[in-house]
């Protein structure tokens, strides 16, 4: 086998670190096959084996095509005349000829990289009829790979027990994120996705490595190669030398100690220089990170998203009981400090609700949010009994996703009080203090901050989703990814307005870990920021070097702002010159 040498795929950095292991690469729609080295001396026998199974699987298509002409007729029946035709397609089997001598993998494992790729350009051509032959694609990828495999006994060539590995796929759902083994996943790496997409936050949240959008991946990373993922720079290298494993190592070792120094601040107050006092508290998905809540010096949490809870087992939805205690243990986990509960936040580019929903055309606009929550009263009063029931063994508070206006609160707050009344009959304890709040992620709803004030007691503005509301901007497509501007002066004047709405206002997004956006957000006012666990340390650090003073002129100076690059420059100057050392 031919010396392999050292490759650099680049994509966009989501979420530092560095992961040093070896490759597993996974495509979608399709399991990947066994994986092996072959020799020079194999080449023939594997070409014998794919003709064999190419022969097997057009006797199969071939039987099927009579089959279904027999009963419907030569016109449903021709759908296997395009089957046929791929089987040996021209263009797979040069491919194919040419990438086996250089991977030097066996043929099917080959054979499976070069008919994704190849589906992925099908998916992004503008023709219908094209992308709709996808499905047709993968029907025969997975019955030529079937018949490959039926006795072979080779077993996959993974990382030594399934750990160590550095994920590389085409792309992954916040589902998928969401049920990574910590254990066996150092890091990830995708071929689609963007920075503000739910995948990256996640992988934030986890303290996984990451980068996405890495063009070719899936095509030209080979399971069991050993990798170093820059999560940092968002490089993926294949092969490394040993200098290059040698600078890693060393690098990874210079962050992490920088870090522990950091984590042992942990008990000084978030103040800044001038004695303004930000409350700092921890965003959190998963039970694992219960115990780093402590240890990372959070003020409590910031916000539950309880939907990975709820939905991520990709069972049925939890009972009210099984709810309860699950949000009663991290209570007691975070006493004496509050926990934010948002109730179930699905739909759109998050979690599904329900796996057979109707497919929305725009589900950034569609049905999500506390829009699935009012539809589903029950299965919502269930999530809000279980939360006021734990409210009585720590201090609790309850929060509802996407709110666009009065109307929608005012719903929800009779919901909410049935719940309260509900339990008072059947005597069961709960706060009859616990706040309420609502997510402000509508340009609607930050336009009537002033009026819905009157009915709740905090806010908490999601600065991704109010990016994208307000600028038209998706912002998990890599397409516009660079024009996804939480700077933008449309969106910062609507987080002004929200906080001088007068009541308490938290920064739950991905901007309150931006250490270059963190002097507008205390300039502005933000009473609390919450961010993911690993991030509070360097979040604490960076408030205390702060002057509040200096942070509110500026922010009054970007309120004016006509552009975002000035916005950013701005708040920028103001982080270079305050905590250089943190960047």
């Amino acid at each position: 086998m031919e010396k392999q040498v050292e490759q650099r795929l680049r994509g966009l950095p989501v979420s530092p670190g560095i992961a040093i292991g070896c490759l597993r690469v996974e495509a979608r729609d399709c399991s990947a096959p066994p994986i092996h080295p072959i020799t020079t001396e194999e080449l023939p026998d594997e070409w014998r084996r794919f003709e064999a199974a190419l022969v097997r699987t057009e006797e199969e298509l071939t039987a099927l095509k009579q089959r279904v002409e027999a009963v419907s007729g030569a016109t449903e029946a021709a759908i296997f005349d395009a089957h046929l035709l791929f089987l040996r397609d021209r263009t797979i089997m040069s491919k194919l000829k040419s990438e086996l001598p250089l991977r030097m993998q066996n043929i099917e494992s080959v054979y499976y990289a070069v008919v994704q790729n190849f589906m992925e350009v099908m998916r992004s051509v503008d023709d219908p009829y094209l992308r709709s032959r996808v499905m047709d694609i993968r029907d025969v990828l997975q019955r030529v790979l079937r018949n490959m495999q039926s006795g072979n006994s080779v077993q996959r060539m993974l990382p030594p027990g399934e750990s160590k590995c550095i994920l590389a796929a085409y792309e992954l759902t916040p589902g998928d994120t969401a049920e990574l083994d910590r254990k066996n996943v150092l890091g990830f790496v995708t071929e689609t996705g963007s920075a503000m997409s739910h995948t990256a936050i996640l992988a934030r949240s986890l303290g996984l490595p990451a980068a996405v959008a890495v063009p070719r991946l899936v095509m030209d990373s080979r399971t069991g190669s050993p990798a170093i993922l820059d999560g940092y720079e968002g490089v993926l290298i294949i092969n490394p030398t040993e200098e290059t494993q040698e600078r890693y190592q060393s690098l990874r070792a210079e962050r992490e100690k920088a870090y522990r120094e950091l984590v042992e601040m942990r008990e000084l107050p978030t103040v800044t220089t001038d004695g303004h006092r930000v409350h700092l508290a921890a965003n959190v998905e998963f039970a694992h990170e219960f115990e780093s809540i402590h240890r990372s010096g959070a003020e409590g949490v910031g916000l539950y998203r309880t939907e990975f809870f709820l939905l991520g087992s990709g069972g049925s939805m939890p009972d009210e009981e099984a709810q309860y205690e699950h949000y009663r243990k991290l209570l007691e986990e975070c006493a004496p400090h509050e926990v934010i509960f948002r109730t179930l936040d699905a739909g759109g580019d998050k979690l599904p609700f329900e796996p057979n929903a109707e497919r929305e055309d725009n589900p950034a606009l569609g049905w999500r949010g506390i829009r699935v929550s009012l539809s589903r009263v029950q299965i919502f009063k269930q999530q809000m009994r279980a939360i006021l029931r734990s409210s009585a063994h720590g201090k609790a508070g309850i929060m509802f996703p996407m709110v666009s206006g009065v109307t929608e609160v005012r719903r929800t707050l009779e919901l909410l009080d049935e719940c309260r009344l509900e339990l008072r009959e059947l005597g069961l304890a709960y706060d009859e203090k616990m706040r309420v709040g609502v997510m402000i992620e509508v340009p609607g709803a930050a336009m009537m901050a002033d009026a819905l004030a009157r009915y709740v007691d905090f806010f908490s503005i999601g600065t991704n989703d109010l990016t994208q509301y307000t600028i038209a901007v998706d912002r998990v497509n890599h397409r516009v990814a660079s024009i996804f501007r939480v700077t933008h002066p449309g969106v910062v004047r609507l987080m002004a307005r929200t906080i001088e709405a007068g009541i308490p206002t938290t920064i739950c997004g991905e901007m309150g870990g931006d250490l270059n956006m963190l002097p507008l957000l205390v300039g502005l006012g933000a009473t609390e920021i919450s961010v993911g666990t690993h991030l509070l340390p360097v979040v604490r650090v960076a408030i205390r070097h702060l002057n509040y003073a200096e942070c509110r002129n500026m922010a009054q100076r970007a309120l004016q702002a006509e552009d975002s690059a000035t916005i950013r420059s701005l708040s920028r100057d103001i982080a270079l010159k305050s905590y250089p050392n943190l960047f």
